[in-house]
């Protein structure tokens, strides 16, 4: 039994994924044919591609999504070796949640850097599609087990 607290984690990095991928074929003509994309530590582009990578980043993110997806429908496949396998269960299907939140963030900010997005506005993109879920979750604290 999966909780309502997992769904709703897991459906947090849907919204980013589904969001961002909107926004990118809405705006796809207006994106210029050369964009960066790789940035090294100091914060200079090195690296420029073609626009369709755009789209190939979010085809990445869309499988690390199913396999995300995957571990939270059948954590048994991990094999953990303890007795109380239901606290572990529950355990790495938030952390696993979580980490497909983080992973759609990380694409999503690398796919509105591109588009020329400031930080600004992506953090109020994506902290307006994030609050409402992240504050139901961290309201109802139960944890099923």
């Amino acid at each position: 039994m999966i909780s309502i607290k997992v769904k709703i984690l897991f459906a947090m990095s849907l919204s980013v994924l589904f969001t961002y991928a909107g926004i990118l074929y809405l705006n796809y003509d207006n994106i210029p044919e050369v964009i960066p994309t790789h940035i090294n530590f100091k914060g200079e582009v090195d690296g420029y591609g073609n626009k369709i990578q755009l789209w190939i980043a979010a085809g990445v993110n869309v499988l690390l999504n199913i396999v995300c997806f995957f571990l939270i429908l059948k954590p048994k496949y991990i094999n953990f070796p303890v007795e109380n396998k239901h606290k572990i269960y529950y355990q790495l299907r938030i952390f696993v949640s979580i980490l497909s939140i983080f992973l759609s963030i990380v694409f999503s900010l690398m796919i509105f850097n591109s588009m020329g997005y400031t930080k600004k506005e992506i953090f109020r993109l994506l902290f307006s599609i994030l609050i409402l879920p992240g504050l139901f979750v961290v309201v109802f604290k139960k944890r099923p087990i």
